[in-house]
């Protein structure tokens, strides 16, 4: 049996059998120390080793990997513990169309339910088999609506759409559960039993069990059907698949609904071991993608023990910080997803296989803005219709417009790096978190002044960024995705939550206002043209300049000989190289400017906020900063520029609620649904598509003047 495996499962093997000599040596040693970390760690290893299988499935039907793969699970799980509780069958958060018209009417037209009622309470079984048909169906809606249509787009829609899949569905369940932990009675014997003089619960032995009969049979599935086979194939090379006769869509259509389907099952076995909270699987997420990126997206043995390992290890560092006091909390437990990830991926480069898919759609367009009169003239107008709202405005816009323009900044930086580059970047709130920690240890702490508090700031959150740009020049596509995804966590996890320099003080951090030349200009400083409410307008007007300054300043960089080799690596790295383009500089170069803007972005923000906390700069606000760019157009300034309008709290969304209709709880859920739909339909975003239709409006009017003329002409 051990001869039939590959190399790589019969390294796993060797693994297991590593880890049954560490049970033998931790008896042998300290049990307490040892032996039942290694036990302990089992548990919540399994719970990551059925993620990271589920997310192999995935990839090797469609290429894709599913960051949305642990709210699948979180939805799923809320599903199932509301049935067996309440009988409650939850309906999604449907848009209603007449809500405009309700909301001006003061009247009700429409009444959506939101959850359908199936008894007082339900058994188990048909509850689980009801949770697990919800998954298939999501698993079945994820590939025919969402990742069919993007079979053959860039790796940057694909991660883009299943970051909406996340944020939709998380929004999902905090909207019809709440964001409270949810707990359900044991699905197996949870009575501790005695292995080797260690109490541990039997649900964590059952969980560990399951998991591995499911690694078996998905290794038999892939490694020796037709349907494995075939998936396989398709993989490496659609095209010659589809000659065969084999249907690349209807395979990995099944993959979506096994991978789906097990994400629920683990969510929901595990769920009265460890409760389920609105973020928890999404967490683990990240550990999950470290034991997958370990199997190279393609063997369940190896990420099934990736899994495994990666629980025990993580329960012998906590065991470890605690029977050892030398041991310094610098947070190597918290950064072990990120430091497994990087060791995978440095070590083996684009370690990721591609996917031999028929053909490949193209980026979106950064299209070279030229300074024409009608352009002056539109700027000068954006630019005056800010200034209003900045100063004169009611003071819930002008708070609006400071939360936008903050958002703008954010948003160039990734317009920089993803947009010219190509890079996906998933950590720029954590550099914006440096940024924003920094400047209060600078400023208000160290009492540096304004102009080198600042600059060190911005300074502190490009070192961190290039040090997290180092893999970008061995990994591309979503593999530095997951790289920025696992640096965003580290940096959260060992810096913002702990006291120090780039983090809190005691509970929060506090920001003293800006001052320059003596002159306080905060959010709620006195100004000329206060009318007494703050926000007054004088931090307004210094986030105005600087905002028009970076916008300024990106839309030369895309003109420059820099953008320009920009460009080419996006297009093509090794034609940029074969051409004399340094590569690898211009990836630092533009890692380097994108912390730069993020990093300005937020010591920005902290100004604006006074009093803040981790919370702000963690990896869903990463997240859902790429999400509203990428929603506005990643690539342009006017794509930055809309972005920030809609930002929460920005003004499109505080004019939408005062004059359209209160999105507010839904925000999340919106800016969810239209991710997805801009990933699959406009990879361009709302900037791409206005474009389009001013030229289209454009050539209309050409075409209607021509023949006017020739009438005239004629006549």
């Amino acid at each position: 049996m051990l001869a039939s495996l590959r190399p790589i499962e019969r390294a796993g093997a060797a693994a297991l059998g590593a880890l049954a000599v560490a049970w033998v040596v931790g008896a042998l040693l300290r049990r307490e120390l040892f032996f039942d970390p290694v036990l302990f760690g089992l548990g919540s290893g399994a719970i990551i080793a059925a993620l990271a299988i589920g997310l192999v499935v995935a990839f090797r039907a469609s290429g894709v990997i599913n960051f949305g793969h642990g709210a699948i699970a979180t939805y799923v799980t809320y599903v199932y513990v509301s049935l067996v509780s309440d009988g409650q069958y939850p309906v999604p958060p449907l848009p209603n169309p007449v809500a405009p018209i309700e909301g001006i009417a003061g009247i009700e037209i429409l009444d959506f339910p939101t959850f359908v009622s199936l008894g007082d309470s339900m058994g188990k079984v048909p509850a689980l088999l009801i949770a697990l048909a919800t998954a298939a169906a999501l698993g079945l809606v994820a590939h025919f609506a969402i990742f069919r249509p993007l079979r053959y787009a860039p790796v940057l829609a694909k991660v883009v759409a299943s970051v909406g899949i996340m944020l939709f569905l998380q929004a999902a369940v905090v909207l019809r559960f709440g964001a409270r932990a949810k707990a359900t009675e044991p699905i197996f014997p949870n009575d501790p039993i005695d292995v080797l003089g260690a109490r541990v619960g039997q649900d964590r032995l059952w969980v560990l069990g399951t998991v591995i009969v499911i690694t078996a049979a998905l290794w038999v599935l892939f490694r020796f059907t037709r349907f494995g086979i075939a998936t396989r194939a398709g993989a490496e090379n659609e095209r010659f698949t589809t000659l065969l006769g084999f249907n690349a869509d209807f395979q990995a259509g099944v993959s979506w609904v096994m991978a789906s389907v097990l994400a629920g099952l683990v969510g929901i076995l595990v769920a009265p071991i460890t409760g389920v909270t609105p973020n928890f699987f999404t967490v683990l997420l990240i550990s999950s993608l470290g034991a997958a990126l370990l199997g190279r997206m393609s063997s369940f043995v190896i990420a099934a023990v990736a899994g495994l390992m990666l629980g025990i290890v993580d329960q012998e560092l906590f065991r470890l910080e605690l029977e050892w006091d030398w041991i310094p909390d610098i947070g190597i437990r918290r950064a072990l997803p990120f430091v497994v990830i990087a060791l995978a991926m440095v070590v083996r480069g684009e370690s990721l296989p591609s996917r031999g898919a028929l053909t490949v759609e193209r980026l979106p367009e950064a299209v070279a803005p030229r300074i024409t009169r009608g352009r002056v003239v539109g700027y000068g107008a954006l630019i005056t219709v800010a200034f209003w709202l900045t100063v004169f405005a009611p003071f819930q816009y002008r708070g609006a417009m400071q939360n936008s323009m903050i958002g703008v900044i954010l948003a160039l930086s990734l317009v920089v790096v993803t947009g010219y580059v190509g890079q996906i970047s998933l950590m720029q709130m954590a550099l914006a978190g440096i940024g924003a920690f920094s400047v209060a240890s600078f400023g208000t702490q160290a009492g540096v002044p304004l102009i080198p508090a600042l600059t060190l700031a911005v300074a502190s959150g490009v070192g961190f960024g290039l040090i997290a740009a180092i893999p970008s020049l061995r990994t591309r596509g979503a593999s530095l995705a997951i790289i920025t995804l696992a640096s965003g966590l580290a940096i959260d996890e060992i810096f913002f939550r702990r006291t120090g320099w780039f983090g809190l003080d005691r509970i929060v951090k506090t920001t003293d206002p800006p001052e320059l030349l003596g002159i306080e200009f905060g959010p709620n400083s006195s100004f000329v043209l206060s009318d007494g409410k703050i926000p007054t307008g004088g931090y307004g007007l210094f986030l105005l300049v600087v905002t028009a300054l970076c916008c300024v300043a990106v839309m030369r960089l895309r003109r420059s000989r820099l953008g320009e080799q920009m460009l080419a690596v996006r297009a093509n790295e090794r034609a940029a190289a074969a051409a004399g383009v340094n590569v690898a500089a211009i990836k630092l170069s533009a890692f380097a400017v994108s912390s730069f803007f993020a990093a300005l972005g937020g010591t920005l923000h902290a100004f604006n906020l006074g009093t803040y906390g981790h919370d702000s700069f963690g990896i869903f606000a990463s997240l859902t900063v790429l999400a509203f760019a990428y929603l506005g157009g990643i690539s342009t300034v006017g794509g930055a520029i809309t972005a920030g309008t809609l930002f929460s709290e920005g003004i499109g969304i505080v004019v939408t609620n005062e004059w359209v209709i209160d999105v507010g709880p839904y925000t999340a859920y919106v800016a969810g649904f239209f991710l997805i739909g801009t990933a699959v339909y406009n990879n361009e975003g709302i900037d791409g598509f206005q474009r389009r239709q001013f030229h289209q409006l454009g050539a209309w009017l050409r075409r209607r003047w021509d023949r006017r003329v020739e009438v005239t002409a004629d006549g």
